[in-house]
């Protein structure tokens, strides 16, 4: 779904190089990808909820997942945005300009709505994460999943503000690449001691009795 996403908000950026035939085929081909993609999405975040009401959270090993739900959220309203940004003159070209109009208000306010699903979910995931934190969170490969959704929900962000010329979205969108940055840091940190230390990528298949089968085989 994420990938139909960004493949949709990439046909937004390449539509405005393209000649008019061209881009509005992008352009509509990537309506067609946000459609296939984000309702789905939602459907998925609504089971998550429904989990999260009636089970107890993840094990500490998946403390990121929870800030995965940024990732469509923010793909999503950027997606919505670059392409309404794109479809006045896209449309015009092919005599269309009123759909043009439509399509670039409703960047602006699907983005928006978008854009403001976003904030619950990552207030949930900065307590859930306080709440691993208490715990003992052990390093693991999985923690990069603190840094693309939040990159791509910063990005949103940021064209939003860009489409709306709020100066307060701008700040909110700074700050949220601030604490990118500071994420990608200590991740790429633990990453590289982990895996100059040796236990960070390894694999159990290839040890002895780490499948139950592999008893078997010993005792035949």
């Amino acid at each position: 779904m994420v990938a139909a996403e960004v493949a949709a908000a990439s046909g937004g950026l390449l539509a405005p190089h393209l000649a008019d035939v061209e881009a509005f085929r992008i352009l509509v081909v990537s309506y067609a990808l946000w459609a296939f993609a984000v309702p789905l999405a939602m459907s998925i975040l609504v089971i998550l909820l429904l989990r999260l009401a009636i089970h107890k959270l993840p094990h500490r090993d998946m403390a990121a997942s929870g800030r995965l739900a940024l990732g469509p959220i923010g793909t999503g309203a950027l997606g919505l945005i670059l392409l309404g940004g794109d479809a006045p003159p896209i449309f015009s070209s092919v005599g269309m300009p009123e759909v043009g109009q439509v399509a670039a208000g409703t960047g602006v306010i699907g983005g928006t709505m978008l854009w403001g699903y976003g904030p619950w979910w990552l207030l949930l995931a900065v307590l859930t994460t306080a709440r691993y934190i208490r715990e003992g969170m052990p390093f693991n490969i999985g923690w990069w999943g603190f840094t693309f959704p939040l990159g791509v929900y910063a990005v949103g962000t940021l064209a939003l503000a860009s489409a709306t010329h709020l100066d307060f979205l701008l700040a909110v969108g700074g700050g949220l690449i601030v604490c990118l940055t500071a994420f990608w840091v200590v991740v790429m940190g633990r990453t590289l001691h982990g895996a100059w230390h040796g236990y960070l990528f390894v694999s159990p298949c290839p040890l002895t009795g780490s499948i139950p089968g592999d008893h078997e085989a010993d005792g035949v």
